[in-house]
C-alpha cells in the first residue's frame, strides 16, 4: 500500500532549535546570577504545562521568571518571546529537498510538533493549515500513542499509508504502535531513508 502522507516533526527535523538565547536573556535579567545558575537556568524549567496548553503565554512567562529569579513584566514577556524565536535556526536544506521530492510524487506533507505554543507558526509555510498538527491544542505530548491515532483520524488515513519522521526514537516507536511507518531523522540520509520506504511500498 503506497505512502500517501509523510508527517515531519518540526524542531531538529525541519530546523535546529536551541534555548540558549532564552537562557542568555534571562540570565542577564536575573537579580542573583548565583541563584539562576543553581536553578539550572531555563534548561531546568518544566515546559510541559505550557506545551500541553495548560498555561497561557503570560502565565508561562511568569512561571519561568519565578524559576529564574527574574521580575516579571509585560516587557520581559516580550523579551522572552523574542529570545525564544532567536532559537529557531534556518530550515534544513535536506528536509526542504525531500519535501519537494515528496510533493512531486503526489505525497502530502504534514507537520506534527511538540513545539512551544508561541513558536507553532515558525514552520507554517511548509504545509497547508489543515496539515499542521500542534499538540498544545490536543493537550497531549509525544510519545503518547493517542496523538498519532488522533492525527490518523483527522487525516482519514489508513495507518500503513502514513510515514512519520522524527528525531526521537521513542516518538517513532509510538507512531509504529499506532500502525504508522517511521524514520528516525538523520540529516545526512533523510532523502535516501524516505525513498527506501516509498520504494518498498510500491
Amino acid at each position: 500500500m503506497a505512502v500517501k502522507f509523510v508527517i515531519f516533526d518540526v524542531g531538529q527535523v525541519c530546523y535546529p532549535y536551541t534555548l540558549a538565547p532564552l537562557n542568555s536573556c534571562l540570565k542577564d535579567l536575573a537579580a542573583d546570577k548565583k541563584v539562576f545558575a543553581e536553578r539550572g537556568g531555563v534548561f531546568a524549567f518544566d515546559y510541559k504545562p505550557f506545551m500541553k496548553g495548560q498555561r497561557t503565554f503570560e502565565a508561562f512567562c511568569e512561571d519561568l521568571c519565578r524559576h529564574c529569579g527574574v521580575d516579571y513584566s509585560a516587557q520581559v514577556a516580550r523579551a522572552i518571546d523574542e529570545a525564544m524565536h532567536k532559537g529557531v535556526g534556518a530550515f534544513f536544506e535536506e528536509t526542504l529537498a525531500v519535501m519537494d521530492d515528496l510533493r512531486g510524487w503526489g505525497v502530502e506533507i504534514c507537520l506534527l510538533s511538540n513545539a512551544l505554543p508561541n513558536l507553532c507558526d515558525t514552520a507554517a509555510r511548509l504545509v497547508a493549515p489543515d496539515k499542521a498538527f500542534v499538540l498544545y491544542k490536543l493537550g497531549l505530548l509525544k510519545p503518547d500513542v493517542e496523538i498519532f491515532k488522533t492525527v490518523l483520524r483527522e487525516l482519514g488515513a489508513v495507518p500503513r499509508t502514513v510515514l512519520m519522521v522524527d528525531d526521537k526514537v521513542e516518538n517513532i516507536a509510538a507512531a509504529k504502535k499506532a500502525g504508522m511507518q517511521g524514520i528516525v531523522f538523520n540529516r545526512k540520509t533523510i532523502c535516501e531513508d524516505v525513498q527506501s520506504v516509498l520504494a518498498a511500498e510500491e
